[in-house]
C-alpha cells in the first residue's frame, strides 16, 4: 500500500512540474516579450511585490506585479528586465532568468524522482 502512496505523490509532483513547466514556456514562445523597468514594490494581497513598468507593442504603458524573489539580485529599482506577459491574462507574467521559478520547477521533479525512488526501495523490501 505504501508503494501505491509514493507512486501517486510521484505523479502529482511530476504533473505539477510539467504544468510549471509548460506555463512558463507558453509564456515564452507565445507572449509579449518587453523590456521592463523595476518602478519600486506595491503591496498586493499576496504581499510585497516588484512593480515591473514597460511600454506595450501598441504604445500604452503598463505597470505589473511580479512577486518580490528572496533573493532580488539583479531586480534593483530602475534596473531592467526581460518579461514575458500574455496580454490577456496579464496576471501570468515570467521575468527572464527568475531562478525562483526554474528553482521550483527544478524542487517538482527532483521530489518525484525521489519519491518513486522510495516507492521502488518499499517494494523491493
Amino acid at each position: 500500500m505504501n508503494v501505491v502512496i509514493f507512486a501517486a505523490g510521484a505523479l502529482l509532483m511530476l504533473v505539477m512540474g510539467l504544468r510549471a513547466t509548460r506555463s512558463r514556456r507558453a509564456l515564452v514562445t507565445r507572449g509579449e516579450k518587453v523590456q521592463a523597468q523595476v518602478a519600486g514594490t506595491i503591496q498586493t494581497r499576496e504581499g510585497i511585490s516588484l512593480a515591473l513598468e514597460f511600454t506595450t507593442p501598441a504604445g500604452n504603458t503598463r505597470r505589473l506585479p511580479y512577486p518580490m524573489p528572496r533573493k532580488a539580485k539583479g531586480f534593483s529599482q530602475g534596473s531592467q528586465v526581460t518579461l514575458y506577459y500574455d496580454p490577456d491574462h496579464p496576471e501570468k507574467v515570467y521575468v527572464e532568468g527568475d531562478k525562483a521559478v526554474l528553482g521550483a520547477e527544478a524542487i517538482y521533479y527532483v521530489l518525484a524522482a525521489l519519491l518513486l525512488l522510495l516507492g521502488f526501495v518499499l517494494m523491493g523490501m
